[in-house]
């Protein structure tokens, strides 16, 4: 047994149910998390003692390889209180599947100094690694570092000189005290979620603190360390779902608190009982009708990609383009159901610290994240529908060979 192995590793049910038993403190907690613009540190130390940041944490380090979709359980359960904690759980801890994949000597680093070691990523803005003896010298600034300030190390993206990568070539891990942070965070929604740049220049990182972007996704290291399969899996349609959990689970926080505020209101003009009128009847079933398909989307979406893990089967371009078209259209439909609740309040929902309008603005804020954008999702799964280029090579080169077998 290894050192860093727990003896206990809970079920998917008990993680959940950890999860729930926090929603009132977090809900009681929210507006001090908003003016913190991050989350407490006590808010850290409940989620780590409820073992929230070992999800997908490999089980040599003491972590729990649990199916995939218990973040998203357990990040929509959070959400219902506090939309950036709900974020931080799934967006920020979930990234140890993919550090996972490094070699040991970097895992090594971090998870066997501390096995309770919180990764942020920043993938936006970038950098530069500049190859020299033993590995690399970087220098770059990242945006969007959620959960920054607690990380204990980061994970990004670098392109190498003369690099002509359309995104980068490395990933790259540093370690807390090799990078800055710039605090650039005041947003109108997930404003708990210190989403801080990052600044590094001219650190040098060892060679196996970096990965090539190919082999992530293809025999990385850790596939050889770790026998679960979510450290060899082509992670992109995994990935993508890290958004899901979040955004139901703020926008199911809207519907829950709409129907408390409304059992009582009556209203500001005739006095009448906002109940009773059928068009709020019509409006609040419509709205959790769009929660429940959402919910079915990605429920049904992470029990296929968790599935074809456990079998060791590939991800065909089709399903590739399948897994993005539920993602959106989740979110699109969690957007739709708070906006109309938020709307149906009226001012009443806008004023003051309402939770309604605290969480409406952590949903429309996660609405605006690129892998969520609709038209970019659609038009690529248009294309492919109509046989055209999509421009992922992968789907592309899927679809020659299916149109030249017919």
């Amino acid at each position: 047994m290894s050192k860093y192995q727990k003896s206990y590793i809970p079920t998917r049910d008990e993680v959940v149910s950890s999860a729930r038993e926090l929603l009132p403190t977090l809900k009681n907690r929210a507006e001090d998390t908003e003016d913190l613009r991050r989350l407490p540190d006590e808010t850290i130390a409940e989620l780590r003692d409820k073992g929230i940041h070992k999800l997908f944490t490999p089980k040599k380090y003491g972590g729990f390889e649990m199916p995939w979709g218990t973040h998203v359980d357990v990040s929509r359960t959070l959400g219902q209180a506090c939309g950036s904690t709900g974020w931080v759980s799934s967006v920020v801890f979930t990234h140890t599947f993919l550090f996972g994949r490094f070699e040991e000597a970097a895992q090594e680093e971090v998870w066997g100094e501390n096995p309770d070691s919180i990764i942020s990523t920043g993938f936006a803005g970038g950098g530069q690694a500049i190859p020299t003896k033993g590995g690399y010298r970087v220098s770059g600034r990242w945006k969007f570092a959620s959960g920054v300030d607690h990380a204990d190390a980061m994970l990004v993206g670098a392109k190498l000189p003369n690099s002509e990568a359309a995104f980068n070539d490395l990933w790259i891990v540093f370690k807390k005290g090799d990078f800055e942070i710039i605090d650039t965070w005041f947003s109108e929604g997930l404003k708990g979620t210190g989403s801080k740049d990052i600044k590094v220049n001219d650190v040098f990182i060892p060679t196996h603190r970096t990965l090539d972007m190919k082999r992530m996704s293809s025999n990385p290291p850790g596939a050889k360390i770790h026998d679960y399969y979510l450290y060899n899996v082509e992670f992109h349609s995994y990935f993508i779902t890290l958004l899901a959990g979040p955004i139901l689970g703020a926008a199911r926080g809207v519907y829950t608190e709409y129907v408390q505020q409304t059992l009582g209101r009556v209203g500001a003009m005739m006095g009448e009982t906002i109940i009773d009128q059928a068009s709020v009847q019509v409006h609040v079933s419509e709205s959790l009708t769009e929660l429940e398909t959402a919910d079915m989307l990605i429920d049904g979406l992470c029990n296929r990609l968790d599935t074809l893990g456990l079998q060791n089967k590939a991800i065909t371009g089709d399903f590739k383009l399948r897994a993005y078209r539920d993602l959106v259209m989740a979110g699109r439909l969690a957007h739709s159901s708070a906006d109309r609740l938020s709307r149906m309040m009226g001012v009443s929902a806008q004023t003051g610290r309402n939770a309604v309008q605290r969480l409406y603005r952590d949903v429309r804020t996660m609405s605006t994240h690129s892998a969520l954008n609709w038209e970019a999702s659609m038009i690529k799964s248009g294309k492919y529908i109509f046989g055209l280029p999509t421009g992922d090579p992968k789907i592309d080169d899927e679809q020659q060979v299916k149109q030249a077998a017919e």
